[in-house]
């Protein structure tokens, strides 16, 4: 009997983020030189008061881990698989936590792109998440779950789902929207129906968080890390 595994990355089912795989897949954007991502939020002390959070037994780090993954994850979607990274942490910056405040670190993509990814919610009062994409023929960001910026040179591909109505849980988890993540369900319960690979399989959860565990072991070494690919 077949069996699925589907990991929650709600945010490829993004109407931004489903515009931007396209478009780059097509080439609207020329060579990715720069794909960053930037995580500045916030959470309250008792955010972390719970038993728990923040912890490497329970949650297996703090910002990065529990925010930041879906950007990383983004990341890879949309530029394509990371060859190196090299970070550095803030431990407890914060809040009374034995993870990381705050992360930032260098990526290298096998594409031979680069980027940059910073996680925190030490970061008051919070600021919607981006993502930056950068190539030899324009630019996009991605600014909490809306496409904020397309600037695309000689562009006459169809047109691109530009808004400013953003969502975001930069200080406050209950303002994610739930729209993405019902349709990552819908995905799911499509691809065990008619026996497809869900679009986040396990392999690509598990990808993703390959390189969330190398940042934090560059972070630990103070040395880059290069990933298999």
């Amino acid at each position: 009997m077949a069996r699925w595994l589907n990991a929650v990355s709600q945010h490829r089912f993004d109407e931004a983020s489903q515009f931007l795989s396209t478009a780059i897949g097509a080439g609207r954007l020329g060579k990715l030189l720069q794909c960053d991502g930037y995580i500045k939020w916030y959470r309250a002390p008792e955010y972390y008061a719970r038993p728990g959070k923040g912890t490497w037994k329970s949650e297996g780090g703090a910002a990065l881990i529990n925010q930041g993954i879906h950007q990383v994850d983004l990341l890879r979607w949309l530029a394509g698989p990371v060859r190196e990274v090299f970070g550095v942490w803030q431990l407890g910056a914060l809040h009374d936590i034995e993870a990381e405040d705050a992360v930032a670190a260098v990526l290298k993509y096998v594409n031979g792109a680069t980027g940059v990814i910073q996680a925190s919610t030490a970061l008051w009062p919070g600021y919607p998440e981006r993502i930056e994409l950068h190539g030899t023929r324009g630019s996009a960001i991605i600014t909490g779950d809306r496409l904020t910026a397309w600037d695309v040179t000689g562009d006459s591909g169809p047109a691109s789902p530009l808004s400013p109505a953003i969502q975001s849980g930069a200080s406050d988890p209950m303002a994610i929207s739930l729209r993405p993540f019902e349709r990552q369900f819908l995905d799911f319960a499509d691809a065990i129906n008619h026996g497809r690979a869900p679009l986040v399989s396990g392999v690509e959860g598990y990808r993703t968080l390959a390189v969330v565990d190398a940042i934090y072991r560059s972070c630990r070494t103070l040395q880059p890390v290069i990933l298999e690919t």
